[in-house]
C-alpha cells in the first residue's frame, strides 16, 4: 500500500524501538498564531503537502520497524487534501488503519472540522487533540486570533456529542500563570474548564525561551523557569491526589541539579537517544526533536523511494552525548539555568499517555521525588 520505501540499514538500527510517528501531512494552515513552533514552515507553502503514496508508503516502513502510533498533524491536517474536498484525509485514515497502527491521533485548531465529524470514515480515529490555549476567548483569541475559541469550543462540544475521544492541547502561556482573585491559579481554571466541557485530558506544552532558534519566530508569551517551578508543584501535587476528574499532563521542565544526580535515568528522558519517535515533515526531513524544528536538523530524509541517513554534521545525534544519560542536549548547550537543569518537554511524569504507558513504561525508572521547590 502505498510507494514502497527502501530503509537505510542505519537508520533502521537507530529506530529498532520505533513506537510512534508524528506525520506533518501539511504546511498549509488557516492560522497564524503567536506560538507556533512551526510557523516558518506555514508562512512559506514548499511542498506544502505530503501525497498520499508517499504519506502511506511511509507509514508502511515505520509499521515495519515497530510502530504502534501515529499522529497527524500540520499545519492544519483537516485541510489535508483540501482541493479534492478533504478526501485524501479520509482515505488516509483509512489506509493507516489497514496498515495495522493501534492508535491515530489528530491534532486540530478547531477551526474547519465540524463536517468532518459527521464523515464515518474520521470516526475511526482514536484520539482527537484540539489546541486551546485559554478558558475563555480573552485567554485564548490574544495567541490563536479572534473568534478562534468560540469555534473551537463549538467543535470540541461537537466531537464530544458524536462520542469522539477529545482532548485540549494547552500552551503555558505565562498569562496562565497568574492567579485570579479568588487566588486560583489560571492554570488550574484550564483545567477545570476542560473538565466542564467533558474532554478525558488537558496535555500541556511548555514553550519556554531556551536559546534554540524558534525562540526567534514565536513571540512574547514565555514564563521564565523560576515562575514555573511553583507552579508545577502546586498543580502536580494536585494530579497525584487526584485533585482532577480528567487526565492531566503537565511538563516539569527543569529540575534542580542535586535532584537530576539523583536519578539520571529517569530524568534524562531523551526521544532522539531512545529513537521511539519520528517526526515526518513534507519538505522531506525527518527529524527527532521538536527543539530542531525548522532547522536544518535531522536524522534523515525521504523522497523518491528511499528513506536515507543524514550523514553530514546536519544529523541531530551528532550533537547528542549517545553513551551517556544527559540534560536535555539542545536546551543546555545554548542556555545556562543557575541551579537548574533542563528536561524534555516531553517529560510529563505520571502521564496517562499510549506510548510512555504502554510502551516504554518509563516510571519504571522513578523513585520518590524530592521537591523541586526545596531542593533549587
Amino acid at each position: 500500500m502505498g510507494t514502497t520505501f527502501t530503509i537505510d540499514s542505519e537508520f533502521s538500527a537507530h529506530f529498532r524501538r520505533l513506537h510512534q510517528v508524528f506525520m506533518y501531512i501539511t504546511d498549509r494552515c488557516n492560522l497564524e498564531c503567536e506560538q507556533c513552533i512551526y510557523k516558518p514552515s506555514i508562512s512559506h507553502f514548499i511542498n506544502e503537502e505530503i501525497g498520499l503514496e508517499d504519506a502511506l508508503g511511509l507509514l508502511n516502513s515505520f509499521r515495519h520497524l515497530g510502530a504502534g502510533k501515529v499522529t497527524f498533524l500540520g499545519g492544519e491536517p483537516t485541510l489535508y487534501g483540501h482541493r479534492h474536498g478533504g478526501k485524501p484525509l479520509l482515505d488516509l485514515l483509512e489506509g493507516t488503519r489497514a496498515l495495522g497502527y493501534e492508535y491515530v491521533r489528530l491534532d486540530t485548531n478547531g477551526q474547519r472540522i465540524s463536517h468532518l465529524l459527521d464523515e464515518h470514515g474520521f470516526s475511526s480515529v482514536d484520539e482527537l487533540a484540539f489546541s486551546l490555549d485559554g478558558f475563555s476567548a480573552e485567554t485564548n483569541d490574544p495567541l490563536r486570533g479572534q473568534g478562534t475559541f468560540v469555534r473551537a469550543v463549538d467543535a470540541i462540544r461537537k466531537a464530544i456529542r458524536l462520542g469522539y475521544f477529545v482532548t485540549i492541547t494547552c500552551c503555558v502561556q505565562k498569562v496562565l500563570l497568574e492567579r485570579d482573585q479568588n487566588g486560583t491559579l489560571l492554570l488550574e481554571r484550564m483545567i477545570r474548564f476542560a473538565e466542564a466541557l467533558g474532554v478525558r485530558q488537558i496535555n500541556f506544552h511548555d514553550l519556554f525561551k531556551v536559546g534554540i532558534p524558534m525562540d526567534t519566530w514565536t513571540g512574547n508569551f514565555a514564563p521564565q523557569p523560576a515562575d514555573w517551578i511553583p507552579v508545577y508543584e502546586e498543580l502536580s501535587t494536585k494530579v497525584r491526589s487526584g485533585h482532577f476528574s480528567i487526565s492531566v499532563r503537565l511538563p516539569q521542565c527543569f529540575v534542580s541539579r542535586a535532584e537530576f544526580a539523583r536519578n539520571p535515568d529517569y530524568y534524562s528522558y531523551c526521544p532522539v537517544k531512545l529513537g521511539e519517535r519520528v517526526m515526518v515533515h513534507p519538505n522531506g526531513t525527518i527529524r527527532i526533536c521538536s527543539n530542531l524544528i525548522c532547522t536544518a536538523y535531522g536524522v534523515a530524509t525521504w523522497g523518491e523511494g528511499r528513506i536515507s541517513w543524514e550523514r553530514s554534521n546536519a544529523n541531530e545525534l551528532a550533537k547528542h552525548d549517545m553513551e551517556r544519560m544527559t540534560p536535555c542536549t539542545n536546551r543546555s548547550r545554548h542556555k545556562k539555568y543557575g541551579d537548574l537543569v533542563p528536561l524534555c518537554f516531553s517529560f510529563k511524569p505520571g502521564q496517562n499517555e499510549y506510548v510512555w504507558t504502554n510502551r516504554l513504561e518509563w516510571e519504571a525508572n522513578s523513585v520518590v521525588s524530592q521537591s523541586v521547590a526545596s531542593s533549587s
